[in-house]
């Protein structure tokens, strides 16, 4: 369970503490290099801000090459490779490790992790650079460093059930409404595509994730927040006592609705 896991305990931080991290990961390589350079040629080195954009590059890359992949690659493969992708890259600095074949090996793990059978072979075919024989020595040879790195932490709890979770809730509990609740369901993906390319996943609970993706929905949908706010009543079973006795529920549903997990978290 997510409130018992490595995720939780040791994979989710705030803000400051990734930016904190990151800042540690760049030092800790110019510190390596310092006896390396003559002076003057630490200017080569990239600065925190310029490996964010070279992640940031590789992560849309990434995109597309899950996109186009076959077979068709599951939501939950992407989101656990994204996810050792980012961990990796908090101790890791890009001037170290190649972003583009450590996001290919973690596609590759997540794979495995995911029991979404695909051969190795069959992975590589799906790359356009590099021959098929140097695209599988790199990606496993990396897997065991991987593995160290993410401290065997391979297990990663996705948003995609909670959020089916919410969806059938949704169906059930909320027999009035006047829409199709699946109409949610493509404005939902869209907004888990925008969360792979920001720091959400290792910032919120997978459920959180879920919850922000269905206000996501309701609102492209233009759906009244009071929408969102009845299905929470209803999910918690307080929407017969509203101002009665539910004070604590009531306080968790405020801090629901305001904690919503921003669609534009970017570095």
């Amino acid at each position: 369970m997510y409130s018992t896991s490595t995720q939780k305990k040791e994979w989710t931080f705030t803000k400051d503490e990734l930016a904190e991290k990151r800042r540690l990961a760049n030092e800790a390589f110019r510190n390596k290099q310092a006896d390396l350079l003559q002076p003057g040629e630490e200017e080569i080195l990239l600065t925190v801000e310029e490996e964010a954009q070279m992640l940031s590059v590789v992560e849309c890359a990434a995109i597309r090459f899950s996109d186009t992949f076959q077979p068709s690659m599951w939501p939950s493969v992407r989101w656990t490779a994204y996810a050792y992708f980012k961990r990796l890259f908090l101790g890791w600095s890009v001037m170290e490790a190649s972003p583009k074949i450590v996001m290919m090996a973690c596609f590759y793990l997540a794979m495995k992790v995911e029991e979404f059978y695909v051969t190795i072979d069959e992975f590589v075919a799906n790359l356009r650079s590099g021959t098929p024989e140097q695209n599988t020595t790199r990606i496993l040879g990396l897997e065991p460093e991987i593995m160290r790195a993410l401290r065997y932490h391979i297990t990663i709890h996705c948003p995609f059930r909670p959020f089916e979770g919410h969806l059938v809730e949704m169906k059930t509990r909320m027999l009035l409404l006047n829409f199709n609740v699946e109409t949610i369901r493509e404005p939902a993906d869209q907004f888990f595509r925008k969360a792979l390319l920001s720091d959400v996943m290792l910032m919120y609970p997978p459920s959180q994730i879920a919850l922000a993706a269905l206000k996501y929905g309701l609102d492209s949908l233009d759906k009244s927040p009071d929408v969102l706010t009845e299905f929470l009543q209803k999910l918690m079973g307080i929407e017969d006592d509203w101002k009665g006795m539910h004070g604590d529920a009531l306080q968790i549903i405020d801090k629901l609705l305001i904690r919503q997990v921003p669609v534009g978290c970017y570095r």
